[in-house]
Parts: C-alpha cells; structure tokens; sequence
C-alpha cells in the first residue's frame, strides 16, 4: 500500500533532503552555542538543580 502511495506521488526527493538539511543545521548550532559557552554559565546551570533558592 505504502509503495503504491509513494509510486503516485511523484518525486519525493524533498522530502528526504529538507528533514537532512534542518537537522544538520540545528544540529550545527547547537554544537557551536554549546562548545562556545563560558565556563561560569555552564556551572551555573549545571547547579540549578541542586540550588536551594
């Protein structure tokens, strides 16, 4: 059934290359914000949990 859909529906290249090209890009920012943040914020929020306040 699912091979008969897609069959019919033509060229569904876009539809496997836009998901790629959102992940790589989040993926791309996330990475640099996390590699580029300063060290007193990252220990700052790696004690939030723990903080009483």
């Amino acid at each position: 059934m699912y091979k008969y859909i897609l069959e019919r529906a033509g060229d569904l290249d876009w539809m496997a290359i836009v998901p790629l090209l959102i992940f790589t890009i989040v993926f791309a920012i996330v990475s640099i914000r996390a590699l580029t943040a300063k060290k007193d914020y990252i220990n700052r929020m790696a004690s939030l949990p723990l903080d009483e306040n």
